[in-house]
């Protein structure tokens, strides 16, 4: 799977030649591999009707290669970076991509970025009165799982003093079990490292889980939904996807809603392109949100970077005098945002950051 690191490393790549940037959908069940080359022939001449072949064709060339002879087909979709001063990076897709290509000074990360926000990692604990089964899930795929189970529990059916004793160690045992499973889980999301959890099982198991678990582990339950010991592992990763996906999307709307209330208010947020812009040039933003489909081109001052949507005759930041075009400043913006090590969020649909000017920030200070 993608780290944030690697998009960093990319987003912070420097060479001298045009580097050629290409995302290509590689989903089988939707085409053929004769229809994936031809998608990424005509992407190609999309870059030859733009004029930015000539630069780029050594780069053009060996993804064109790898594509025919060394690519293994088995995922959704890949990413491939490269320039004829040996880079060269390959990126298998977790969900299919429009094919399309990009040539510039610059790794096109846009697409990567937005990958990674979907398909970040996050662990998956089923757990019941007897065990848990443990799964980390990253980049639409099961990573590991592991599982422990308890003391069986049996069901006493006479009745009487002698049952409801029984029924007293049941329900002790019961709750060892649950605390063991707490801890286990606890431990399995530290080892990970994991930012987000996910629990499945019936919901008085789940409740009782949650009053088990120590607050910081509790403050990373993104969701849960229903299941038994029996789920099979396909079945963890269909439903957790869709449960991701949920939180994701409250996630987006809370982040939205938190910049352009502080924003309105003067405080740490920003909202529209132009003030984000300014803050991502001072150093001040943590997350960067930014509406899927916004597309701009502005201008980059030659001396320090400062990208802005409207031609000025001086930097407001160096009293550089020299800016060139920045076809794509979004592009752009979330390169300077991950060296900044600021979060970026690609938020869909969105009706708030629309209204908002498709783009806005949390800030640091």
């Amino acid at each position: 799977m993608l780290s944030e690191r690697e998009i960093q490393d990319l987003a912070q790549y420097n060479g001298a030649s045009p580097i050629v940037s290409f995302y290509i959908d590689t989903d089988l069940t939707h085409h053929s591999k004769d229809a994936v080359k031809l998608m990424f022939k005509q992407s190609v001449k999309a870059l030859q009707d733009d004029k930015a072949l000539p630069s780029a064709a050594t780069g053009i060339a060996a993804v064109e290669r790898f594509l025919e002879f060394e690519y293994d087909w088995q995922s959704l979709g890949v990413a491939v970076f490269a320039n004829p001063e040996g880079l060269w990076k390959t990126v298998p897709l977790p969900a299919p991509v429009n094919t399309q290509g990009y040539v510039g000074s610059k790794p096109y990360v846009r697409v990567l970025s937005d990958l990674l926000d979907r398909f970040a990692e996050y662990a998956v604990a089923v757990v019941d009165r007897e065990g848990v089964r443990l799964f980390s899930v990253a980049w639409g795929r099961i990573q590991s799982q592991t599982e422990a189970m308890g003391e069986e529990l049996k069901r006493h059916k006479q009745g009487g003093w002698a049952a409801a004793r029984y029924q007293r160690h049941a329900d002790n045992l019961a709750l060892h079990n649950l605390k063991q499973a707490v801890e286990l889980i606890d431990a399995f999301c530290r080892h990970r490292e994991c930012r987000r959890l996910m629990l499945a099982g019936n919901a008085p198991v789940l409740a009782q889980v949650k009053e088990l678990m120590p607050a910081a582990l509790r403050e990373l339950v993104i969701g849960e939904f229903a299941a038994d010991m029996e789920i099979t592992a396909n079945e963890v990763l269909e439903r957790s996807l869709e449960v991701a996906a949920e939180a994701q999307r409250a996630e987006e709307e809370r982040l939205v809603a938190e910049a352009v209330t502080a924003a309105n208010k003067g405080g740490a947020g920003t909202i529209g392109l132009a003030d984000t812009l300014y803050a991502l040039r001072e150093g001040r933003v943590r997350v960067l949100l930014v509406q899927e489909d916004l597309q701009a081109s502005g201008y980059e001052c030659a001396n320090c970077g400062y990208l802005t949507v409207t031609e000025v005759a001086r930097c407001l930041f160096c009293s550089g005098e020299a800016f060139v075009a920045a076809p794509d400043i979004v592009n752009q913006a979330i390169e300077q945002a991950l060296n900044a090590g600021a979060s970026i969020d690609i938020v869909r649909q969105n009706g708030a950051l629309r209204q908002a000017g498709d783009m806005a920030a949390l800030l640091r200070y």
